[in-house]
């Protein structure tokens, strides 16, 4: 039969409440922070669309519209651009915070 190694609490390293606590806050900032800059962006695009109509009309490069190149090639750098920023902020800020480095 195989023997198991017994845990020992003591030596283990666990974060703190205060720690998680401070962790849970800074990361909900980060979100929100981030959230609303992606729905600001997000928001303009229709914003525009409406009240400007340069913005529809004009043909920048073969025929394109700014407004078309913006949502078929600009926005989704823009999303992943934002996501590649949130995810390594996010998990460079719990490591500052949660002393693991």
């Amino acid at each position: 039969m195989e023997e198991r190694e017994e845990w020992d609490a003591a030596n283990e390293e666990f974060d703190t409440i205060e720690e998680v606590d401070a962790v849970f806050r800074a990361q909900r900032r980060l979100s929100l922070t981030y959230g609303l800059v992606f729905f600001l962006v997000t928001l303009t695009i229709p914003v525009l669309s409406v009240t400007s109509p340069w913005w529809v009309n004009q043909p920048i490069w073969g025929g394109f519209t700014l407004n078309y190149l913006l949502v078929a090639v600009l926005y989704q750098a823009f999303y992943l651009l934002i996501a590649v920023a949130y995810t390594l902020q996010a998990n460079r800020l719990e490591e500052e915070l949660l002393g693991r480095e």
